[in-house]
């Protein structure tokens, strides 16, 4: 009897300290946060003309959505803890909110991306743009006068249109060089941009096509776990430029015909930009082009501190040249320790 008093007082007195909530992190783990989207999110949002081309989710919810349930821990005290997810204060004076989607704040969500779907509708777009026909009626029920305009490449630019340099990386000359170093020898680098906002999908999603606007968990998928938003991924032929550099713009290309691997794809998870060696040499070894990789393995036969500096940067074109390098040529693999 007096065991089952003891643990009876002992559970009594930790509770509060083992089993209370943390009301300052908000989880969509939370059993009752599983709900509908739209039992919290309002579309739009009330701001969302100022940051958004569509009306569009750009805010946090309003105060309806958490007093429904949370109403004892919104009124306790004068700086309730619950206010900081949003607040930038818990004062009842300071109405200053974080930026949507605090940056510094683990992400909840995963976009599930299917490249292979949106890789044939693109596809199906091409045919029926580039076709040579006068008044034919286009896919969504638009109609094209004739085909005299010279054909355009239509494919993965519509989403990762334009380019940003990696933060970080020597701020762009008006006449940016692939072969330009800066003082640390890190190559002028570009990458191709990634869509961020809504408005990269609603062209097609915003009502007619699913997942439309209002079906979030058509993209956003729950992670088994919060996480954080993973690097950049690192680039090895870190003088490579989208848009080509130089005098004769080269890269300007259907993406395809590198990213040869992407198109297959039906989920971001573990995705890359995967380039095979291939995808270069077609242009830079072969004849009447350029024989840019015999002509800097042949240097590495002769010198093997030699530094490959045509694709790479100095920490990535002094290591060993890969495998791939040499069988492309038609020639053994070898180790810079075995170079005479």
């Amino acid at each position: 009897m007096k065991s089952a008093f003891l643990f009876v007082f002992i559970c009594v007195c930790l509770w509060p300290a083992f089993g209370a909530v943390d009301y300052t992190k908000f989880s969509h783990s939370t059993p009752k946060h599983k709900s509908a989207c739209n039992t919290c999110h309002k579309v739009p949002t009330k701001n969302w003309s100022k940051v958004s081309q569509y009306p569009d989710v750009t805010d946090f919810p309003d105060h309806d959505a958490c007093v429904s349930c949370h109403r004892a821990q919104f009124f306790k005290g004068a700086r309730p803890p619950i206010c900081s997810v949003c607040h930038l204060k818990t004062s009842p004076r300071d109405e200053a909110r974080y930026d949507f989607r605090r940056p510094a704040v683990s992400l909840q969500f995963v976009i599930e991306f299917p490249h292979d779907r949106h890789q044939d509708v693109i596809a199906l777009n091409r045919f029926f743009i580039s076709a040579p026909w006068t008044s034919q009626r286009a896919p969504h029920g638009s109609f094209m006068a004739h085909a005299a305009a010279p054909q355009q490449f239509n494919n993965c630019t519509i989403c990762h249109g334009g380019t940003f340099f990696v933060p970080g990386a020597p701020a762009p000359t008006p006449t940016p060089s692939p072969r330009t170093s800066d003082t640390d020898g890190l190559r002028l680098v570009a990458y191709k941009a990634s869509p961020t906002q809504h408005s990269a999908c609603f062209n097609c999603h915003w009502k007619s096509q699913e997942p439309v606007a209002a079906n979030c968990n058509g993209c956003h998928k729950l992670a088994p776990a919060p996480y954080f938003r993973p690097p950049a991924p690192k680039r090895i032929s870190r003088n490579f430029i989208h848009d080509g550099g130089g005098e004769k713009k080269q890269h300007v290309d259907e993406c395809t015909t590198c990213h040869i691997n992407i198109t297959k794809s039906a989920t971001l998870r573990g995705l890359k930009p995967d380039v095979p060696i291939t995808s270069c040499t077609r242009c830079h070894n072969a004849d009447g082009l350029g024989q840019d990789l015999n002509k800097e393995l042949t240097a590495l036969d002769k010198n093997r501190a030699f530094t490959c500096v045509y694709c790479h940067a100095p920490d990535v074109g002094s290591l060993d040249a890969p495998a791939s390098h040499y069988l492309i040529v038609q020639r053994p693999p070898l180790k810079r320790r075995d170079i005479k």
